[in-house]
């Protein structure tokens, strides 16, 4: 399955400001005709990432379809994208009251780059040797640390 989409038209529509490259429900979508090795790094941790909290969901969200609503099995695509949230909320809310300088969007920065997620990504994306090292759930080493 073709899971990087070049000069891609979802890209264009959904991505703004100097962002190019997205890791979108498993797919990497870009505007560009070639991603840099670095920019394909940190997007195939991204994707590693989905699909780990997909696994972590999978099983609570089964149960709770069968006993609860079948709703629930919309959890696991999602669980991703929630934790991505309440981390990016989270980190909003305690940069909001320790930032010496607020506005400008540098608020929205370090709440962004102090996702576990982020990261991972960020600090691993120039180690060539990385993704085949890399070990189930690495991001949750990266709690706590900002």
């Amino acid at each position: 399955m073709k899971t990087i989409y070049y000069n891609s038209k979802l890209a264009k529509l959904i991505l703004f400001g100097s962002y190019h490259t997205i890791m979108f429900f498993g797919f990497i979508l870009t505007k560009f005709n070639v991603l840099s090795e670095t920019v394909f790094r940190h997007e195939r941790t991204h994707q590693k990432q989905f699909f780990e909290c997909m696994e972590i969901a999978a099983i609570p969200s089964a149960l709770l379809s069968f006993y609860v609503s079948a709703w629930w099995l919309l959890l696991i695509p999602l669980f991703y994208y929630i934790l991505y949230g309440v981390e990016w909320f989270i980190s909003l809310v305690y940069h909001l009251f320790t930032d010496e300088r607020i506005g400008g969007g540098k608020v929205n920065n370090n709440a962004y780059r102090a996702s576990a997620f982020e990261m991972e990504a960020k600090l691993n994306q120039d180690n060539p040797n990385y993704l085949k090292e890399r070990k189930w759930g690495a991001w949750f080493h990266y709690y706590g640390k900002i």
